[in-house]
């Protein structure tokens, strides 16, 4: 089943994340990190910045994934993850809302390609924090070429 791609611009609802020391240390811990910043009970403790996969493309594909009429499946990949990031890294506290949005779908073979993007900004002053765009391969789901040029 091929994805439908009149969903390219839809933006599902927004979600609020707390970032949290524990969660921080925890990510940090997984990945055998071992920058202080990561693990300090200060001020100066700062998220790593891939820290953002914990809340943008877990939570933000849900809404995607739940949508029956996006018609994704279980035969996938994740593709690649691009982050740009606000004016300071992450830390403790900060209470963020975050908006996805199906940003692209195309074609390559007989695989589909989905750019799923996640807008995190501050709740308390509306500056970005992260925009994460994860590209997920959905294996077999493309319209034969026939089928697409019918369409």
């Amino acid at each position: 089943m091929a994805l439908n791609r009149d969903k390219v611009g839809t933006t599902y609802p927004a979600y609020r994340y707390e970032v949290s020391r524990e969660k921080i240390r925890e990510y940090a811990a997984a990945l055998g990190e071992s920058d202080p910043r990561y693990f300090s009970e200060g001020d100066d403790c700062v998220a790593p910045p891939t820290f953002a996969a914990c809340f943008t493309v877990t939570k933000g594909g849900a809404e995607a994934f739940a949508d029956p009429n996006l018609g994704t499946h279980p035969a996938l990949v994740h593709g690649s993850q691009r982050y740009e990031f606000g004016g300071r890294a992450l830390r403790p506290g900060d209470v963020l809302v975050c908006t996805p949005r199906i940003a692209d779908i195309s074609a390559r073979g007989s695989n589909e390609l989905m750019v799923l993007e996640v807008e995190c900004r501050h709740e308390a002053t509306d500056e970005l924090a992260v925009r994460s765009q994860a590209t997920i391969v959905f294996l077999g789901s493309a319209p034969a070429a026939d089928e697409e040029g019918a369409a």
